[in-house]
Parts: C-alpha cells; structure tokens; sequence
C-alpha cells in the first residue's frame, strides 16, 4: 500500500500541521517507512524521547548529502503539532554527517525552538535500524560501524543505550 498523506504514513491526526515537506525529501522518508515500521513505534518513540515543548529530528544520508529527514514538534502537553524536512534553501544538506547533523539541528532550533533529540543514520544502517526488532542494538551497530551521529541524545536514549 502506497501512502502519501504525511497523516497517512505517520498514523497523525488530522490537526497536526505538516510545515513546508521538501518533496525529495518527504519521498524517501515514505520509501524508508513503507516497510516494516509499525505506526505505533513512531509514536511510541516520539512519546519517549521528545521532551514536552520540543522538536526531534531523524535524518537519513547517502551519497554525501541527508537524502531523507523528519522533524516532529511537541507542545506542553506532549501532543504532535507539527512535521516537517530539513529546508534545503535554508540549510546545507550536503557534506560529511557530522557537519550536516549538526548544522540541521541548529536549523531546527532556529526555527522551532529547543531540540531534544537529533538522530542521523547512513542509509543501510537506517534501513537495518527500521528493520530490526532490537533497536537499541541496531543504534549500538550503527555507531561501531561509523554510521551515526545522535546528538542531542535525551538522557532517556542514552539511559536505553547503555
């Protein structure tokens, strides 16, 4: 089943605004999540390890540049108001992993105020990542294998990852 909704592939409701989705961006979030992904761990995630009042942002790269990325905002309330991409017109999504990661989650900061996780994956570790029944240690593999940067890290994750 092929879903293009941002409501549809996320399970969101209705009200949650989706800010300005670049197209090529929000293409490959929807290849990586017509998978195996199961609407209830996004959720799940988001409830974990979004602090109340924050953002989150996963990214994805390949071939030198973040070829996918999902931003998702929580209120107070810890209610999912808003999903958006990285902004290539306003950041620079090409470049080494630890540059681009760091530079989006400024990005992010700037325009959604106080970022509480940035978790950036290369591609085939993304992939075994949405694939696994064991994340933590699809994470753990992917930082052996030189294939993520998560920073910030909520004291949660890292709590998880230990």
């Amino acid at each position: 089943m092929h879903r293009s909704n941002v409501n549809d592939v996320l399970a969101l409701h209705p009200a949650v605004e989706a800010l300005n989705l670049d197209a090529g961006q929000w293409s490959h979030v929807q290849r990586l999540l017509a998978g195996p992904v199961k609407d209830a761990e996004i959720s799940r995630a988001v409830d974990a390890f979004v602090r109340p009042g924050s953002s989150a942002v996963v990214g994805v790269f390949h071939e030198g540049a973040l070829w996918a990325s999902l931003v998702v905002t929580v209120d107070r309330a810890q209610v999912l108001t808003t999903v958006t991409t990285a902004d290539p017109t306003q950041v620079d999504l090409c470049g080494d992993m630890a540059t681009v990661s760091s530079d989006v989650v400024a990005w992010v900061r700037r325009r959604l105020g106080p970022c509480s996780l940035g978790l950036f994956f290369d591609k085939p570790y993304a992939e075994a990542f949405l694939a696994s029944s064991d994340k933590a240690a699809a994470v753990r593999a992917a930082a052996a294998g030189g294939g993520l940067v998560l920073s910030p890290i909520p004291p949660a994750l890292a709590i998880a990852l230990a």
